[in-house]
């Protein structure tokens, strides 16, 4: 185990972040989080990306000269199996291929098909955007959500129709790994936790709703809207819904 401590730019309620949370976490390796609300990220994220990238998560290294900043939840992946001993996050070969599509749709469409919702809801979204931000980024974002909502909702395309859409994408997504875990496995390679079940876990939180999620405080499943809470019923019955259910109860470690 790293005896330095790596910083870890973030959303914290974004899925992308929880992804590599969960491997930091459960490699014990030494982090920082530094959460931040939505908007003031970018003068955390523009400047370690020289200017390229507004998007989180982001994890530095200072031991490398020049720093190592990484930009994608998988590229923060691959750093942490060739350099803090995550080997088995792409042990199996077809690991990164899952994780490749399930970063490219079930990802955008489950944070699309849950914000649809949640944002018409400042009493249910609000505590998750600014929950785990430092209290004065908090103080000064929070009588700016009606902005920030509707700067959500053009920048991720949520409307009605791009609701639809992912909900179609999400119950694809999740029939074609139920099949994939038709033949006993316990995980979506086999017999061994990867990639693409951290990926899985992480990215299906929005519409499977797990207790443990992202550590930060989540609405009961009961306060959400009505459609919302019914999609997530009954993906959480599917096989895939399942394992997402089981991997936050057994398989995410804490620090």
């Amino acid at each position: 185990m790293s005896v330095a401590t790596l910083r870890f730019i973030t959303l914290p309620i974004s899925h992308y972040c929880e992804k590599v949370r969960w491997v930091l976490d459960r490699q014990q390796v030494p982090y920082v989080e530094e959460g931040h609300a939505p908007m003031l990220h970018a003068a955390y994220t523009l400047p370690l990306t020289g200017g390229t990238s507004r998007s989180v998560p982001i994890l530095v290294d200072e031991r490398q000269t020049p720093r190592k900043v990484l930009s994608d939840s998988t590229d923060c992946l691959r750093y942490l199996a060739e350099h803090h001993g995550a080997t088995w996050l792409y042990a199996h070969p077809e690991a990164s291929g899952i994780e490749e599509e399930l970063d490219q749709k079930l990802g955008p469409a489950a944070r699309r098909f849950a914000y649809f919702y949640l944002l018409p809801r400042a009493d249910l979204t609000e505590p998750l955007l600014f929950g785990r931000a430092p209290s004065w980024e908090a103080r000064l974002t929070r009588p700016l959500f009606p902005l920030i909502r509707r700067m959500m909702a053009k920048s991720m395309r949520i409307d009605a129709a791009g609701a639809e859409r992912s909900r179609q994408v999400l119950r694809e997504q999740l029939a074609k790994l139920s099949e994939r875990l038709s033949d006993g496995r316990k995980y979506l390679c086999g017999d061994a936790l990867s990639a693409a079940d951290v990926t899985l876990g992480a990215l299906a939180a929005p519409i499977i709703w797990p207790a443990g999620y992202a550590q930060v405080a989540m609405p009961k499943l009961s306060e959400l809207p009505d459609p919302l809470r019914a999609e997530i019923e009954a993906l959480r019955k599917t096989p895939a819904g399942q394992l997402v259910l089981r991997l936050y109860a057994q398989d995410r470690r804490t620090a």
